[in-house]
């Protein structure tokens, strides 16, 4: 099998983790806001730790969210002003936007790991949770973006450069 089909697997697999645990920690945030709901409208009494996981869930959803959107090719672009420019003029622009989001996934990712650092010995405030399970959601989703931005090389720099991500992942 090829490297399209290599890069094809990849694609699938990081999708499905990442659709996995965004809509898991979806449902967990929805179902914790709803049983908040219910225990003061019904029970007349505040359940402390259902605000705390709806938080941390939200994060995770938000942060795996954007990496399945980057990596379905969902996220859009403005290149309007790009496809106007001359072939050789619009794939330097293209390189110098993936090797500016490359530095700033790799920023991120990075910055990321340091910070797990420093929060490894907090604990979340109701539930005791070490932070770092809340933190490490940002090195890891950089880290699904990154791996899907790689993934699109072509877009930015094959001879198609300009094409949709959806376009070059078929080509």
């Amino acid at each position: 099998m090829g490297q399209t089909g290599l890069s094809s697997r990849i694609r699938l697999g990081l999708g499905f983790l990442e659709a996995t645990v965004a809509g898991a920690m979806l449902t967990v945030m929805v179902g914790c806001t709803v049983l908040q709901v219910v225990a003061r409208f019904v029970f007349q009494t505040g359940l402390s730790w259902t605000d705390e996981v709806a938080m941390f869930s939200f994060i995770w959803a938000a942060l795996m969210g954007a990496a399945l959107v980057i990596n379905s090719g969902g996220a859009h672009r403005i290149d309007t002003f790009v496809n106007l420019l001359p072939g050789s003029v619009r794939r330097a622009v293209l390189a110098l936007v993936y090797a500016a989001i490359l530095a700033a996934l790799i920023l991120l990712i990075v910055y990321g790991v340091k910070l797990l650092g420093v929060v490894h010995f907090q604990r979340s405030s109701i539930l005791k949770l070490n932070m770092s399970f809340i933190y490490v959601s940002l090195p890891l989703s950089a880290g699904l973006m990154l791996a899907a931005m790689l993934l699109d090389w072509r877009v930015y720099l094959g001879d198609g450069a300009g094409d949709t991500a959806g376009e070059a992942r078929n080509g």
